[in-house]
């Protein structure tokens, strides 16, 4: 019965350490009615395991958390992991009922009963309420093919539905898979097109794809550019790469920088900050920068500010009395 008791807190020792929790040995004691001594060796018998079975991971005295705490390679998520995962999930509304329900049931299985339990009451009225998008397009299995395409660096003929709901079909070169907005794209490359930049596909839009036996191979340029790929593309919409600059008058600079990673404050003036940043298009660009009202000036390529000019001067004209 005892050994019965002490393989029950040790497992439950490991349980909460691998969640994340700092074990302090007084207040274990106390919730399992046991004296801190047998806390005590319960953790040196559980590291020795630990350090035996070299999984990576070792338990450590912190001082400044006064107790114990797992600390390498960490198995699974926390409670608190779990459920703001299950919040950005359901805030994102990127897949239907279903895959929705599914993928969240299959994370908080994870949890114990009792977090579930909290968990759930938590979300549960937001599952009640969830609304996916009007797509409503199954995408988990078409995504994990295509990421494989993606990794074995094969083209993949898809036939796609644009917005006038005209299909095409293209052969194209997969590199990514990104989210934003609400909808996952597919970027990717046209095979043989005489265009350089990628070309964007929102994924529920794909109507049918199929890997080809065909491979291609990616230049270290090109890979590098991959990584600016998210950074440069704003709202989705491509172009041709453009340098932009611009004046932000707000209260502070985080929102353009959250908007534009890769954007860096060339001045900083009485009233704001001169940015620069890249962007493949100034189509999404424009969109962001109207939103902010007085608080933007578009500086350069001239041409663009040109375009904003005009798109302030037609919404002007919206509002003229008739």
């Amino acid at each position: 019965m005892e050994k019965e008791e002490q393989v029950y807190r040790i497992l439950q020792l490991y349980d909460r350490f691998r969640k994340g929790e700092i074990i302090n040995k007084l207040k274990m004691a106390d919730l399992l009615d046991v004296n801190e001594r047998t806390i005590q060796r319960d953790i040196q018998s559980l590291r020795t395991h630990l350090e035996r079975s070299l999984t990576g991971q070792s338990i450590i005295y912190s001082r400044a958390n006064r107790g114990y705490l797992l600390t390498g390679e960490k198995e699974g998520l926390s409670s608190k992991e779990l459920l703001t995962i299950t919040k950005i999930l359901l805030e994102s509304r990127a897949l239907n009922t279903n895959e929705m329900k599914d993928m969240i049931a299959s994370l908080l299985a994870q949890s114990s009963k009792a977090d579930n339990k909290l968990i759930r009451s938590i979300v549960g009225n937001d599952l009640l309420h969830y609304r996916p998008l009007q797509h409503n397009q199954s995408l988990l299995d078409m995504m994990w093919d295509i990421a494989a395409s993606i990794q074995t660096k094969k083209f993949i003929d898809i036939v796609y539905e644009r917005i006038d709901k005209q299909q095409k079909r293209r052969v194209v070169k997969p590199v990514s898979i990104l989210f934003s907005e609400y909808y996952f794209y597919l970027i990717a490359f046209i095979k043989d097109s005489e265009h350089a930049t990628p070309a964007i596909f929102r994924m529920d839009r794909i109507r049918s794809f199929k890997q080809l036996n065909e491979r291609f191979s990616i230049s270290e340029k090109t890979r590098v550019e991959e990584g600016m790929l998210r950074q440069r593309i704003q709202f989705m919409y491509s172009g041709k790469l453009d340098r932009l600059q611009f004046i932000f008058r707000g209260v502070t600079i985080d929102p353009v920088l959250d908007r534009f990673p890769n954007g860096r404050i060339l001045k900083t003036l009485d009233d704001g900050w001169l940015i620069e940043t890249e962007t493949y298009g100034t189509t999404g660009c424009m969109m962001w920068l109207l939103s902010q009202g007085e608080k933007v000036e578009v500086i350069s390529p001239k041409e663009f500010r040109e375009q904003m000019k005009e798109m302030i001067q037609t919404m002007v004209n919206l509002y003229h009395e008739k």
